[in-house]
């Protein structure tokens, strides 16, 4: 691992958890630390990653400590149980759950749409759900060239 961030990932075995080691590896982002941490039943597995494997753990009280970023990719219950624990112990939380989607006091970030949204943060950025994202990502331009007063959307996402 480089000199960078350490970073958690809870959920890191899920298809958002190995989705966002796709991302860490393709971006190159700065990591000195990667702490990967899924439920019980795949504690002890490996994840490979930038050519090291990393052990999958469970997500013990003192886990956070020192970890700079951790996302949260475990579902909303996971999220609600440990982020508020990570953020007591210095971590930034990016939660991919709907944990904190509605919560006032959370900023829901776009990175591409609303960048500054993130500057008021309390140590948890929620994400919106993924058919949010890829639906906003197209109507953002076209809402800032001819304003978009409304927008009809269907999802089949649980199909």
């Amino acid at each position: 691992m480089a000199v960078g961030y350490v970073v958690a990932i809870v959920g890191v075995t899920g298809a958002a958890g190995q989705t966002t080691l796709k991302i860490l590896k393709e971006r190159k982002f700065p990591l000195k630390e990667l702490r990967c941490f899924a439920s019980e039943r795949s504690e002890g597995k490996t994840v490979e990653f930038a050519g090291e494997l990393v052990r999958v753990e469970r997500v013990p009280p003192e886990c956070f400590k020192g970890v700079e970023i951790a996302f949260f990719s475990a579902g909303s219950a996971q999220s609600k149980a440990f982020a508020p624990t990570a953020v007591r112990s210095g971590a930034i939380v990016v939660d991919k759950s709907s944990a904190f989607r509605m919560d006032p006091e959370v900023p829901l970030v776009v990175p591409e749409i609303n960048p500054h949204a993130v500057r008021g943060h309390k140590g948890i950025v929620a994400s919106p759900n993924c058919t949010t994202v890829v639906t906003v990502m197209p109507l953002k331009p076209l809402h800032d060239a001819a304003r978009v007063r409304r927008v009809v959307a269907t999802s089949y996402q649980a199909v």
